[in-house]
């Protein structure tokens, strides 16, 4: 008895399943023929909204249309449609006819700001969809293949052409300070690059077919373009991780745009790591060697390593100077007409200066006294040294003349500002017992 109670469960459940497989698969069939009849209905009000001279229709019935853009919204989302050629090529041309007419408006009203929005979201969903239809047409095997080509390349243009407004979006958002806008910008640079490096629609660029409407030196620097906005617009987010900021200059390195790379990310790490800040100066000064264009940026960026190395005292560890005599001396080769070459000069003095070597500080101070002779702090430090020289060698009366000899250079180039020479010509005129010349200084000295 309980074998046939069994069998009669099993039964049961066989039964069971099979009707719900049956209902399964009627929801199914129901659910496709749902699908389907949705496309059929976007592509028939496409069909009678678009110019038709057989019907007298001369311009687009755009309110008939926008009834069909929730239809094939659904159409390319739906699993029983969204694999059918046709489907993607009615999506294109549903959202082309937008993207002429929002392309219109927007020329008519460049300053309409909620148009704009409006015209970059019809733009990319207009490019997936020329990407998606590009797909399915190289699946189809119905189809020729110089009917492909065809389709191929207006996808293709219209696509590029559809890009375009979103590299010119990310261009506008990394200019601006609202961090809403910042984000959108990377979003826009992103959906370019995307297109134009990853998509089907952007293969024949490796192959030189693109039409003559686009060149791979237009395609190329449209994609440089993008990578700096991109760039820009990541550095003035905050909380943007890092490595990709660096990433992203990193990325500009081996284009034209390697100065503002390079000068982004020395600046990124201004304040937060001098070494890292230090590399890329280095580095920008290396990249930039022989880019005449460029030579007032690798000249700051020679500054500002200089300043870096000696202010962070790197020169003195371990004794090691190179970097920043490399720098000093790459200044004085290459940038002396700079109006901040003096600076050059200068450090290299005060180096010297800093180690007691006061006989070669002097001699450098002099140098840049003779170069650049309006600028008084090159005297100022020449006469100083010279005075330090002559307090280490003994005081020899030769040495203390000399020292009198540019503190009074200093006093006929100053001669407003006693406080560069007046105690100190006091003071040598009184070791050299000069008293008289001492006198007339004496009210400048300030006893300790």
């Amino acid at each position: 008895m309980k074998k046939l109670v069994l069998m009669m469960v099993g039964l049961f459940l066989l039964s069971t399943a099979y009707a719900q497989d049956k209902e399964a698969l009627k929801a199914q069939k129901e659910a496709e023929k749902a699908a389907k009849a949705t496309f059929k209905k976007a592509k028939s009000i496409y069909e009678t909204s678009i110019p038709n001279e057989a019907f007298g229709r001369k311009e687009t019935d755009f309110e008939k249309l926008a009834g069909a853009l929730p239809m094939i919204e659904s159409a390319v989302q739906n699993e029983y449609t969204n694999k059918d050629v046709d489907t993607w090529k009615t999506a294109k041309d549903i959202q082309y006819e937008f993207y002429t007419k929002e392309n219109a408006e927007l020329k008519a009203d460049p300053d309409n700001e909620q148009l704009k929005k409006q015209f970059l979201e019809t733009n990319t969903k207009l490019i997936n969809y020329c990407q998606k239809y590009d797909e399915y047409v190289a699946l189809d095997p119905k189809m020729k293949p110089e009917e492909k080509s065809d389709i191929h390349q207006k996808n293709q243009i219209i696509a590029a052409n559809s890009a375009l407004p979103l590299l010119q979006a990310a261009q506008n958002a990394s200019n601006s300070d609202n961090q809403e806008e910042l984000k959108m910008g990377v979003q826009y640079a992103d959906a370019f690059l995307s297109l134009m490096e990853k998509s089907s629609l952007m293969k024949d660029l490796e192959k030189n077919t693109l039409t003559k409407n686009f060149t791979r030196e237009q395609i190329d620097e449209w994609l440089t373009y993008a990578k700096v906005f991109r760039a820009q617009s990541y550095f003035n987010i905050p909380g943007t991780p890092e490595e990709t900021i660096v990433s992203a200059y990193e990325g500009l390195m081996n284009t034209k745009y390697k100065g503002v790379a390079y000068n982004s990310l020395s600046n990124f790490y201004r304040e937060k790591d001098k070494a890292k800040q230090n590399k890329y100066l280095k580095a920008g000064v290396d990249a930039l060697k022989n880019d005449p264009e460029q030579k007032d940026l690798r000249s700051n960026f020679a500054f500002v390593l200089m300043q870096n190395l000696y202010n962070g005292g790197e020169y003195e560890k371990d004794g090691n100077k190179d970097a920043l005599k490399q720098a000093i001396q790459l200044i004085k080769d290459e940038f002396s007409d700079d109006e901040n070459a003096v600076n050059a000069y200068l450090m290299d003095g005060q180096i010297a200066f800093d180690e007691k070597k006061y006989a070669e500080a002097k001699e450098i101070y002099q140098t840049a006294c003779a170069k650049y002779p309006d600028e008084e702090r090159c005297l100022i430090m020449a006469a100083r040294s010279a005075w330090m020289m002559a307090q280490t060698n003994g005081s020899k009366k030769a040495d203390m003349e000399e020292a009198i000899k540019l503190f009074k250079q200093l006093e006929a180039a100053c001669p407003n500002e006693p406080e560069y020479w007046g105690e100190s010509l006091y003071i040598l005129y009184n070791n050299t017992e000069q008293t008289a010349q001492a006198a007339k200084y004496k009210k400048y000295y300030k006893a300790k």
